[in-house]
């Protein structure tokens, strides 16, 4: 059990700071690199916890809670292949969890279960090929993007008890790469994706039918989509920008908040998520969930932003051996978990 630390925003930075307090550590014993980590729901013996999958380059690993915030690691699954890219997490799906796995890029997605009494090893492969984006959604249901720029195929699938795939369905195709991809909140069935052309494609996800194309400036190219909602008739996305520069006037920019017309197509910034003074870094990785955001930047640090606030309310630096890796927001509470490429991770409670 750690001794609680708490991590601040640096004195003289914004009105209403937060404080990330440590609550736990474990470690990940692989001879692999760590790559991501995730929380979800495991039930046994008919009691549902919540419990934490950590992912290693050739091993992805199933962690219950103890006492006092420590953690017993009840179930390994191993790939001897394909290495491990990142964790699928399926919303309000216990019991199963989805990995990316590949090189460079996407090779294969596979669904992942194991039950106490059963130790035999459950893989099973729900898409292959050349994949560029994956997201589990609401439903049970699992959205891809694979293929070649000018034959680009989005299929969702709903997931069966067993793992399996029991219901697949294409959507209209794009005609162009799919970067990313996030359920719109507050539109039923609603589907955005982001796009290699800096456009902004919306998908009816019962009928497939792609119901607009919506191009934004060149400013937006590459970025990477986390969340979007809809209120008072616009669309609201939260993007990050692993290609920005750092301006003099606005410093370090790492998230925008941008709010799109649907029945214009017009896009304008909102919101322009940057470091405090005295702080560098572009985006590497992040994690964004209802008002909070969190990544992971070039100088090794975790920074925390508070969306409706407009303000970065926390900086967690890195070690003095060791940057941070990955960060993720917790499924099952409101817990920060962040990782090390050693195996490290850290649980931190956001206050």
């Amino acid at each position: 059990m750690c001794q609680p630390e708490t991590a601040h925003l640096p004195a003289g930075d914004g009105l209403n700071p937060g404080s990330l307090q440590l609550l736990s550590k474990l470690k990940n014993p692989c001879s692999s690199c760590s790559v991501d980590v995730s929380a979800l729901w495991w039930e046994q013996a008919g009691l549902k916890e919540p419990c934490i999958i950590t992912a290693c380059e050739y091993a992805v690993s199933l962690w219950k809670p103890l006492r006092t915030w420590q953690w017993e690691k009840m179930y390994t699954w191993h790939f001897t292949e394909v290495p491990v890219l990142q964790i699928v997490p399926v919303p309000e799906v216990s019991n199963l969890v989805c990995v990316a796995l590949g090189t460079l890029e996407i090779r294969e997605i596979r669904a992942l279960l194991w039950s106490c009494g059963d130790e035999s090893e459950r893989h099973v492969l729900l898409q292959s090929g050349n994949i560029k984006a994956v997201l589990g959604l609401t439903k049970r249901r699992l959205v891809c993007s694979s293929g070649v720029p000018c034959d680009q195929q989005v299929e969702v699938m709903t997931l069966a008890e067993d793992g399996g795939s029991k219901e697949k369905r294409f959507l209209m195709p794009p005609e162009e790469t799919v970067l990313t991809f996030a359920e719109v909140q507050g539109m039923q069935e609603a589907l955005l994706g982001t796009t290699v052309m800096s456009n902004v494609i919306i998908w009816n996800l019962r009928t497939g039918q792609l119901l607009k194309k919506m191009h934004m400036a060149d400013s937006y190219q590459a970025s990477v989509c986390h969340r979007a909602y809809s209120e008072m008739g616009l669309l609201f996305v939260v993007l990050s920008h692993p290609c920005a520069k750092e301006s003099e006037w606005l410093g370090s920019p790492v998230f925008q908040l941008v709010a799109i017309n649907p029945k214009t197509a017009l896009s304008v910034g909102v919101l322009l998520y940057c470091l405090p003074q005295g702080q560098a870094g572009r985006f590497l990785e992040g994690d964004v969930r209802d008002h909070l955001a969190a990544a992971v930047l070039t100088s090794g640090t975790i920074a925390v932003w508070d969306l409706v606030l407009g303000r970065c309310a926390a900086l967690l630096p890195p070690s003095p051996d060791q940057n941070w890796s990955f960060v993720k927001w917790s499924a099952t509470d409101s817990h920060l978990l962040a990782g090390q490429k050693d195996g490290n991770i850290f649980i931190y409670r956001y206050s």
